[in-house]
């Protein structure tokens, strides 16, 4: 069957180093499990079945950690890694009509199915940051997406992208072969049509991106 979920798993992980030498970041314990498991169990719990997880850095060790694990496939990207609009791209052929994506380095109870809800090819999960760390992304009152920093038109620094987006499979065709970014060439293309939409997500979210978030992530779940 055709799968409803893209796990973004094939970055090289340098901000993580030296951890990620020898373990692909999201395969690094949280909680005593790798972090993919938590990111798989969040799409389990939205009724998302088949799921696909793309691989590069390390790729043997995100495919041994699939094995057992029914309705997850593995995309494995060589001889480059392919970023988030190449790894789609390249494994268009496996995905459903719309999907959900998210990143294997981050740990969320996004309402996924608040998402899918929403009557739109792109929905991104936006949330507010008090300091603008992340690229900023302007929403209007009626939920539509207007600008995003540095990509296209005017972002609004208070909001940012989680990383984790609906998207309906015809938006991979405004990827150009040889593109890396999924933002910078679809969205690119859709924010000013108006037809991308965008839903704040109040709860809890942590990007696990660097030695000092994952240090006080384990901390955290260890106190």
């Amino acid at each position: 069957m055709p799968a409803t979920a893209f796990v973004l798993a094939a970055g090289l992980g340098t901000r993580l180093r030296p951890l990620t030498l020898t373990t692909p970041k999201p395969l690094l314990p949280v909680g005593g499990v790798p972090m993919l498991d938590h990111v798989l169990a969040h799409l389990r719990r939205h009724g998302h079945e088949e799921v696909i997880v793309n691989a590069y850095w390390l790729a043997d060790q995100i495919v041994a950690w699939a094995e057992g694990k029914p309705g997850v496939t593995v995309s494995v990207e060589a001889p480059e890694v392919l970023g988030t609009g190449g790894g789609l791209r390249h494994a268009a052929r496996l995905l459903a009509d719309r999907f959900v994506v998210v990143n294997g380095d981050i740990l969320s109870d996004i309402d996924l199915g608040a998402l899918w809800a929403v009557d739109a090819p792109a929905v991104m999960a936006l949330r507010a940051q008090p300091t603008p760390l992340h690229t900023g992304v302007a929403l209007d009152a009626a939920g539509v997406v207007r600008g995003i920093t540095k990509v296209v038109g005017v972002g609004d620094p208070a909001l940012h992208f989680t990383g984790v987006h609906v998207l309906d499979r015809d938006v991979l065709a405004l990827v150009p072969p040889g593109e890396q970014c999924i933002v910078r060439t679809a969205y690119r293309a859709l924010v000013p049509t108006g037809l991308v939409r965008g839903v704040v997500h109040p709860g809890a979210w942590t990007d696990i991106g660097t030695l000092a978030e994952y240090e006080a992530v384990r901390a955290g779940l260890a106190g």
